[in-house]
């Protein structure tokens, strides 16, 4: 059965729910190239070399996402240096990949206390047992920042520096019309303290935890072009220590439990339209007695549809809890939505065009606390839109230009923002 299962990114500060997988950073730009202007890369035996540089100018104009209610708001020009590096295996059975991306900026204005050099490395496979069974494997090491946007890691001088570590591994079998996909995900966080302007040092250390999502999938294969799935899964985050609010506040207990349950239908139209929709319900309880549990219906809807043979347009919808530091919240009962558009409007210039909407609902409070103004019914709305284009002079160089708007709306006080972003991009590959 021929199945798309549709992965695009949700960019806007849903607070490191889940660390990086370069599976889930697809290019649509690169899917939609000509073969013509495909990267060619360098043979090593059964590998495929795949090296890459980028180097984009970008202009921000709101580089630390403040209010503009709250104080000056600062623009910046940004230089980032992008070297990279792909390898990808070319058997006929099993597969084994490395994916290597970097990101160190050099911001014109600001200062040294803005830059960041943003690491991201993935090794992946499968082991072919027989046609029907097999084993995927998974291991990333991230070291990164968080967005400066992100409502846990207010007033530092500089952003707010994590790694992540990311193990998973899945078993998977078919039995005629039933499939079968189980493993875990392990997840490894490890925070930097962040110095404020004030000499006092945010202890985001206090972060630091694993996560172990344990999941199963049951599908039957109604026909060639349907799916029927029910899908479960645990969380447990298990943190080193008390967790201080904003790195300097109260401090909670905030290992949890959960599962998320859903049931739904894969589907391919004739290659048209393909995806996966489902709909359940979840929970996450805390340790802490002050935490209150989170539930709630829950489901997701990827879709993939293609009009004509040189459009795309693609949709998300997802609804899931995560993690915060926030004084007195147990989590944040997280919807997003995501839109996009691509059109080949010649073999070598393709345009793009998306929208994302996210609300963030903040839940579970600690009644006990002292609570600031509007912490007791946060509610963040997140608007954002991009519009660009990218040009092909051959498989060895390109450029692209992309402009992205941000905007939160939050009734907690001075704590909206919006945000323009131009990025003009020169890519060369070999």
């Amino acid at each position: 059965m021929k199945k798309t299962y549709l992965t695009v990114a949700i960019s806007l500060l849903l607070n490191n729910a889940y660390a990086y997988d370069s599976k889930d950073d697809v290019d649509l730009f690169e899917q939609r190239s000509s073969v013509d202007y495909a990267q060619k890369g360098t043979r090593a035996g059964s590998f495929n070399i795949l090296p890459s540089y980028d180097m984009a100018e970008e202009y921000n104009s709101n580089v630390f996402y403040k209010d503009s209610k709250a104080g000056k708001v600062s623009d910046d020009f940004v230089t980032h240096f992008k070297p990279g590096l792909a390898v990808k295996s070319d058997w006929s059975r099993h597969a084994l990949n490395l994916k290597f991306d970097t990101d160190i900026t050099a911001y014109s204005a600001i200062g040294n206390q803005a830059n960041y050099q943003d690491l991201k490395t993935q090794l992946d496979g499968r082991l072919d047992f027989t046609r029907n069974s097999y084993l995927t494997g998974n291991f990333a090491y991230n070291s990164v920042h968080e967005s400066r946007g992100s409502v846990d890691q207010i007033n530092g001088i500089g952003p707010t520096f994590y790694n992540s570590k990311v193990i998973d591994a899945f078993y998977n079998q078919k039995f005629n019309r039933v499939t079968v996909k189980t493993g875990v995900d392990t997840i490894r966080y490890d925070y930097d303290n962040v110095a404020t302007s004030t000499g006092l040092t945010l202890q985001m250390q206090s972060r630091n935890h694993w996560e172990y999502v344990p999941s199963i999938r049951l599908g039957y294969e109604i026909q060639p072009e349907y799916e029927a799935f029910v899908k479960f899964a645990s969380k447990i985050a298990d943190y080193d220590s008390l967790v201080l609010s904003n790195g300097a506040g109260t401090a909670y207990n905030r290992n949890s439990s959960g599962y998320n349950a859903t049931g739904g239908l894969a589907f391919d139209l004739t290659g048209l339209i393909t995806g996966d929709m489902s709909v359940g319900y979840l929970e996450r309880n805390y340790q802490d007695a002050h935490l209150s549990t989170i539930s709630g219906v829950n489901g997701f809807v990827n879709l993939k549809w293609r009009p004509t043979a040189l459009t795309t347009v693609t949709g998300k919808f997802s609804h899931d809890i995560n993690e915060t530091t926030q004084v007195g919240v147990s989590g944040v009962m997280a919807s997003a939505i995501n839109v996009g558009l691509e059109h080949e409007l010649k073999r070598n210039v393709i345009l793009k065009a998306g929208g994302t909407y996210s609300a963030l609902d903040y839940q579970g409070y600690d009644k006990a606390s002292f609570l600031v103004q509007n912490q007791q019914n946060r509610n963040d709305n997140l608007y954002g839109g991009n519009i660009g284009a990218k040009y092909l002079f051959n498989r060895y160089l390109n450029t692209d230009l992309t402009y992205t708007y941000q905007n939160r709306d939050t009734n907690y006080y001075n704590s909206n923002y919006d945000a323009h972003q131009v990025m003009l991009n020169l890519r060369g590959q070999f």
